[in-house]
């Protein structure tokens, strides 16, 4: 998309939550990679530092990650309220990062 915006899209169970008009997208997916490649060797990722999401409308949203005891837990918080959170396992987590680094040629 046009000014390095996107669209993302968490999911679980059904329940959608979108985030219009993501700014830097291309800088979270390689941090989501990032995540996705220390988690693949089994290093242990603390929700210490969450992750700031900037879109267009000002509004800062933040997600954390982490892997504890062989399980992601992702929590995206909107003015320190939890508007969406996930939990899986390390290859659900690859898998579903690699499937939005698949859809990035459509929008880049």
């Amino acid at each position: 998309m046009k000014n390095r915006q996107g669209c993302l899209v968490f999911k679980s169970a059904g329940k959608l939550q979108r985030i219009f008009n993501l700014m830097e997208v291309l800088h979270f997916v390689g941090e989501m990679k990032l995540h996705s490649a220390a988690i693949d060797t089994g290093a242990e990722q603390r929700c210490s530092n969450p992750y700031p999401l900037q879109c267009a409308d000002g509004l800062e949203r933040l997600l954390t990650c982490c892997f504890v005891q062989e399980v992601v837990a992702l929590e995206l918080k909107v003015k320190q309220r939890v508007k969406f959170s996930w939990q899986g396992t390390a290859k659900e987590f690859k898998a579903a990062v690699d499937r939005m680094i698949a859809k990035l040629p459509r929008f880049f």
